[in-house]
């Protein structure tokens, strides 16, 4: 292990709660593993969440994927070593990244569909934002690796989304709201779901393992470990 850790580079959280999460656990980890008062090496390219929110209801996708793709190639020439899309929606712009560096991509999907490929299931639920349900590119990662992801039915995909950009974005989280999050998923188990993905940065406020059963795969968690051990191996 190395006794300096490579340096990193973050696109967003994409909200500041979660940016904020993302830095503490890398942080922890490196200092758990070097001690003393080893800290990571951090690059942090940190959003205005509302004008995010704006371009993705507007369907700019593309807008988007050009503003990620520059960021990260800035973070690479300030000297990042690899690049991580902080958040499971901008995944969906992880193409138009990746051909933007000359740096690894340390992928969330990848890192979550490698712990659910350890864990011997094939069919997860999948919890997130609306465009991360509705929209093939989280599903279609999933299938090329053999997993199938089951989404809630309307209206509670509608509702999820709502809470999560509503509520939770703005670090709220309303009464009742692990409950109501926490029946969303038994439904899906009833549909065949093993187990259940945390698919946005934002369900560990509403939903954690403690909540279910089941195995439950934090890609946040995970993504922020294939970051540790890109960051400290030899």
């Amino acid at each position: 292990m190395r006794t300096e850790p490579r340096r990193l580079g973050l696109l967003g959280g994409i909200t500041w709660h979660s940016s904020l999460e993302f830095e503490r656990l890398l942080n922890e980890g490196v200092n758990g593993r070097l001690g003393g008062s080893s800290a990571a090496d951090l690059l942090v390219r940190s959003y205005n969440f509302q004008q995010i929110a704006d371009a993705q209801a507007a369907g700019d996708w593309d807008g988007l994927g050009a503003r990620f793709a520059a960021d990260a190639a800035a973070l690479e020439g300030a000297g990042a070593e690899a690049i991580l899309i902080c958040a499971n929606t901008m995944h969906k712009v992880a193409p138009a990244v990746a051909s933007a560096i000359d740096v690894p991509l340390i992928h969330m999907l990848d890192a979550t569909a490698d712990a659910i490929e350890a864990a011997g299931l094939d069919t997860v639920a999948l919890l997130g934002t609306g465009y991360t349900m509705r929209d093939p590119f989280y599903r279609d990662h999933m299938a090329a690796r053999g997993i199938t992801t089951v989404v809630p039915e309307e209206p509670a995909l509608g509702e999820l989304h709502e809470l999560i950009y509503g509520s939770l974005a703005r670090g709220i989280v309303p009464d009742g709201a692990s409950e109501w999050v926490t029946g969303v998923y038994e439904q899906l188990r009833e549909r065949g779901a093993q187990g259940v993905i945390s698919g946005c940065t934002e369900i560990p406020m509403v939903l954690t393992q403690d909540d279910v059963d089941e195995p439950y795969f934090d890609s946040m968690g995970l993504h922020v470990e294939a970051a540790l051990e890109f960051a400290l191996r030899d």
